[in-house]
């Protein structure tokens, strides 16, 4: 199971380069100050897939290690994100106002599963 998490977020990985190309995938477009809101491929479905990836491999990997302090480890990065994951979308909507919120409104952050209500 381990390494079949690890294989995943090799996948998620690839599809994230091949969606926002090498410049954007090491934020070059974001330090430069230009860039827009990117909503298609897997940011279509999903506004967060990079650390999604990064938590499928530290899982995997906690399943691979089994130890305690693996998943302590796991435990805090996951904090670690929420926080960082808190502090750059507050960043992207003050860069990027509207367009930005409507994603959000439209792209669930983790999972790509999103209960539409139903019409009255």
């Amino acid at each position: 199971m381990g390494v079949a998490l690890l294989v995943l977020e090799a996948w998620i990985f690839w599809r994230v380069n091949r969606d926002l190309g090498g410049a954007k995938l090491v934020g070059k477009t974001e330090l430069s100050g230009g860039g827009e809101v990117v909503h298609s491929g897997i940011y279509a479905r999903i506004r967060h897939p990079r650390y999604v990836g990064s938590l499928i491999a530290i899982l995997g990997a906690c399943l691979l290690a089994g130890t305690r302090w693996m998943w302590t480890a796991a435990a805090v990065w996951c904090l670690l994100t929420l926080v960082a994951i808190s502090m750059e979308e507050r960043e992207l909507c003050a860069r990027f106002g509207a367009a930005y919120e409507e994603y959000c409104r439209r792209v669930p952050r983790f999972l790509p599963l999103r209960v539409k209500p139903h019409a009255s």
